[in-house]
């Protein structure tokens, strides 16, 4: 889970200001720029490559909100067959297809097709596998 910073109230100054304080800026909150609605938003964890093409690769942070309408060319969680999978979504005149690596699949060739969110971002581990060690050994997995 992304934590958050507390919002802090600005101080107030007495006296002679330093002249730095015009260039003083805010905190990045990651949690502001990733999730747009904490109570829409879940975490997926990718497995496999299926996606590799579309540059989501195996063990990348899905961040997806359930609060959107799938539309053409989003990344979607789908639920299909009892478990989730991610894919790309295309929406074409004779139905919903799911695209991935290794081919489509049309709403007609599953039992029930549920999209279940929208991907709004990916999180990737960029940590070289020699620092990837102690407290940094999960750093970007579940």
């Amino acid at each position: 889970m992304i934590r958050s910073f507390e919002k802090r109230a600005e101080q107030k100054i007495s006296g002679f200001q330093s002249p730095a304080a015009d260039y003083l800026e805010g905190r990045l909150d990651i949690g502001d720029k990733l999730v747009i609605d904490p109570h829409s938003t879940f975490y997926f964890q990718m497995q496999g490559m299926e996606l590799q093409s579309f540059g989501i690769l195996d063990g990348d942070i899905l961040i997806t909100d359930r609060s959107l309408e799938p539309l053409h060319g989003a990344f979607v969680i789908a639920f299909s067959a009892g478990c989730f999978t991610c894919r790309v979504c295309l929406l074409e005149k004779n139905g919903m297809m799911l695209k991935n690596d290794h081919g489509i699949i049309t709403e007609t060739e599953v039992d029930v097709l549920q999209i279940w969110g929208v991907v709004t971002a990916v999180c990737r581990n960029l940590l070289p596998n020699a620092l990837r060690v102690g407290r940094y050994s999960h750093v970007c997995t579940l």
